[in-house]
């Protein structure tokens, strides 16, 4: 007898990208030696500091059987 079971777990988590700010320091291209930093809206969470995480998790359940000697 085999089981399969499932578990969608989803909830809120600061954002990786931005750390939670809703916000990057980005520079320009030109810019080699960093002296302008520039703050913009994180593209992730779009400014919130928060995103959904979701996952799925798939667990098979199988009975033991003790290995013969």
């Amino acid at each position: 007898m085999k089981t399969e079971k499932t578990y969608i777990h989803r909830r809120v988590c600061l954002c990786r990208q931005c750390g939670g700010t809703g916000s990057v320091t980005v520079y320009a291209e030109k810019d080699v030696r960093r002296e302008y930093p520039q703050q913009k809206v994180c593209p992730q969470c779009q400014g919130s500091g928060r995103i959904w995480l979701s996952g799925e998790v798939v667990k098979n359940i199988e009975p033991y059987a003790e290995p013969e000697p």
